[in-house]
């Protein structure tokens, strides 16, 4: 008696294949991963540049991880006097926010503290840049 796997394998295929198509279908849209911020009431210009920082670090070549804490995230300075991002590369904006983060510099194991700063124009990130914060240390 010869035995055939063949409908045994196209099912096992086809469960294969639909349960990869409900994986891709229950995957979270970007925006709601942070829709917790807009129920913290966190304005939206400053949830726009927590994204573009998670964005913006998964190619940099200096970082390869940013923690942006709740507590500075809920905190941060939305400066909308500044008429330009960058001296450096003129970049007009309508608001620049400023918050305090954590950076792990690729290869590194120790994190960073640092300054970032995003510049929003007409609802819409159009720069980001992050600054270490080196604090003096203090010698007794």
């Amino acid at each position: 008696m010869k035995i055939s796997i063949a409908p045994a394998l196209a099912a096992l295929l086809f469960s294969a294949s639909v349960f990869q198509l409900a994986q891709a279908q229950e995957t979270p849209d970007a925006s709601e991963d942070y829709s917790y911020l807009t129920r913290l009431h966190v304005p939206d210009s400053v949830v726009q540049c927590v994204a573009a920082f998670d964005r913006w670090v998964e190619d940099a070549p200096r970082y390869d991880a940013l923690i942006v804490p709740d507590r500075r995230v809920l905190s941060a300075k939305i400066d909308s006097q500044t008429p330009i991002f960058d001296a450096g590369n003129p970049i007009p904006v309508d608001q620049v926010i400023v918050m305090r983060a954590f950076a792990k510099a690729r290869g590194k194991p120790q994190w960073t503290r640092v300054d970032s700063r995003c510049g929003v124009r007409d609802g819409h990130v159009v720069g980001v840049s992050l600054t270490p914060n080196l604090k003096p240390k203090i010698v007794r």
